[in-house]
């Protein structure tokens, strides 16, 4: 019997928008507070260990979010979060991505934004876009400032996946399909019932050639 309930998951960096987030807002924030360049001479070091392989992404978020933002305060994130999003909905956002939002959206589909972005600009940003649901990796505070460690899993590769386990639990019987541009999404393509890999390289194009997901290009 067909599911009458669909749910639809849209991955943030790379699918919904043109690039990368995190590396722009962290480096606007930065432009705004010079005196921070000096916490992140070490980030080409990190950087490395990481290619190498003796820190995970995971890991490897928490050193570049402690260097740009660690101790910032509450006031400080909310203010240039809310200038991000807004020259990120004006100028960032793919708009054949946008219109297939909109028509899931029109169609009465549960929508979902799963992103491995953190939730003090992710939140602001899916709420605009018209999401019902926001799941991303949350960051953690303490007494009003950012320490630039996390408060949750990296919601990235496997996490997506468990994340997608918790959806069906919340959302039995339901037809789930999701949208998604990078090699560790597609595990969490694979998954659904309809996984569709879009603006995808062709490192991952190549990687998702033997798998039973569809392929679009959403260019602008």
């Amino acid at each position: 019997m067909p599911r009458s309930r669909k749910l639809v998951i849209f991955d943030l960096d790379g699918t919904l928008t043109r690039r990368d987030t995190l590396i722009p807002y962290l480096t606007g924030f930065v432009v705004r507070h010079p005196w921070r360049i000096v916490r992140m001479l070490h980030l080409p070091v990190v950087l490395a260990t990481f290619f190498l392989g003796f820190i995970n992404n995971a890991r490897l978020k928490e050193y570049f979010l402690t260097a740009a933002l660690g101790g910032a305060s509450q006031v400080q994130i909310e203010q240039w979060s809310s200038t991000f999003v807004e020259k990120l909905l004006a100028r960032g956002i793919r708009e054949k991505g946008l219109m297939v939002l909109k028509q899931h959206i029109a169609s009465g589909e549960h929508t979902v934004l799963l992103s491995a972005s953190p939730d003090f600009y992710v939140n602001e940003l899916g709420a605009n876009l018209g999401f019902d649901h926001i799941v991303c990796t949350r960051a953690e505070w303490h007494k009003n400032r950012l320490t630039g460690r996390l408060a949750s899993p990296n919601h990235s590769g496997h996490e997506k996946v468990r994340q997608l386990g918790l959806l069906r639990s919340r959302f039995p019987d339901t037809y789930i399909s999701a949208y998604a541009d990078n090699d560790s999404d597609l595990e969490l393509l694979c998954a659904v019932d309809k996984g569709v890999l879009v603006n995808a390289s062709r490192r991952t194009l190549a990687k998702a050639m033997s798998l039973d997901i569809s392929r679009q290009h959403w260019k602008d």
